[in-house]
């Protein structure tokens, strides 16, 4: 039986190892998804949006880390008095929180972490009320689109479109 011996045979086996390693390294950081980032301020697109708060000035202001998401949403009047204020802050590790007033939120990613869902209910007496909504950002992260549904079946549903302003 003779030995074959291949010049620079294991220094290839060295390359192809080296090679199949950055590969893998490179493959698990592509299919390591990011999530968006929905900081900034936005205001309402009335034309974009549905009919429900088209008489008012509506603002969010965001606050996202990588903990945490707060959103500030003020209503005004045309004349750009505030009118009500909604603040909700929500952990973005998918646990329940309870608030000071004993409302009960949660938020969680989608799959392809693209879109942030946030619940917000509250038991009064037995009566559970609240609702769920989604936030997704366009890819050029100028356009926010969020829709809000009452938990109660049958509820309303209002899609808000936003644009950034800064």
């Amino acid at each position: 039986m003779t030995n074959i011996h291949t010049p620079g045979c294991r220094s290839n086996l060295s390359l192809l190892l080296l090679f199949g390693m950055i590969l893998l390294y490179f493959s698990a950081n592509l299919s390591a998804q990011s999530v968006p980032d929905f900081s900034g301020v936005w205001e309402q697109d009335v034309k974009k949006s549905d009919d429900f708060y088209k008489d008012f000035i509506v603002k969010s202001n965001i606050t996202q880390t990588k903990q945490t998401i707060t959103i500030r949403t003020t209503f005004a009047d045309k004349d750009g008095k505030e009118i009500a204020l909604r603040e909700n802050t929500f952990t973005l590790d998918g646990k329940e929180t309870t608030d000071k007033e004993g409302a009960k939120k949660s938020a969680r990613w989608s799959s392809d972490k693209k879109v942030l869902t946030t619940s917000d209910t509250k038991d009064y007496g037995g009566d559970i009320v609240g609702a769920t909504s989604t936030y997704s950002i366009s890819a050029d992260g100028l356009v926010l689109t969020v829709k809000t549904s009452d938990i109660k079946p049958g509820g309303t549903t209002v899609t808000m479109v936003y644009n950034k302003l800064k």
